[in-house]
């Protein structure tokens, strides 16, 4: 069984990556996609779906996030594409939103009736309760500062496309700036480099 894979990433789209892994091009499926770059050397834990007709890989950023993958996924009705989309909202706020049984945030999240969110608060609640209650201080405030960027990115995104820039062009911002608790003025900085890069594309 394959844990992870380590290699170059050599193109990125909206929703997946393609990573050259010892000479051969492997397409991953991940959340968060503007978590990772072109040209850069990572590591990413993967999950595969294998049945008779395809193989699909989903990938991840660390064993954590593949773990809660891999638990959501084991409900049925849950699939792949729900699990992802649950997981486009930083696995932090997840398992915060679980451990806190936090239905109204679960059933905002695209794909995720008032059925799944039960069915997930029902089977995970427990065990991602102990997994917070046995972080030491330290880490906790750690997570809860993940969870807090996690969310900054979110909003950002959200409101980026609300002001109708496509997702190449907020990729580009965020390689060249990090978002803040401030989401009005990250916006801001934001939009200053898309038009920047932009015109430096034009010359």
């Amino acid at each position: 069984m394959t844990i992870y894979l380590y290699g170059k990433i050599v193109h990125i789209n909206t929703n997946y990556l393609i990573l050259d892994h010892n000479g051969k091009g492997e397409l991953i499926y991940v959340p968060q996609i503007n978590r990772f770059k072109s040209n850069e050397n990572r590591k990413i834990f993967i999950s595969q779906i294998i049945n008779e007709y395809s193989k699909v890989t989903y990938g991840f950023e660390n064993f954590k996030e593949m773990i809660i993958f891999e638990d959501l996924i084991s409900l049925q009705g849950l699939g792949p594409k729900t699990a992802i989309s649950i997981l486009n909202q930083g696995w932090e706020n997840i398992i915060y939103y679980i451990a806190n049984s936090n239905k109204e945030e679960l059933v905002k999240i695209p794909y995720v009736s008032v059925k799944i969110a039960n069915a997930i608060l029902l089977a995970f609640k427990d065990k991602y309760s102990k997994f917070v209650s046995k972080m030491s201080e330290e880490d906790l405030n750690k997570f809860n500062s993940k969870a807090k960027s996690s969310s900054n990115l979110k909003e950002f995104e959200e409101t980026m496309k609300m002001l109708g820039f496509k997702n190449s062009q907020i990729k580009l911002a965020l390689d060249n700036m990090e978002i803040t608790n401030n989401i009005e003025e990250s916006v801001e900085n934001a939009i200053k480099i898309i038009s920047q890069k932009q015109n430096e594309a034009r010359v």
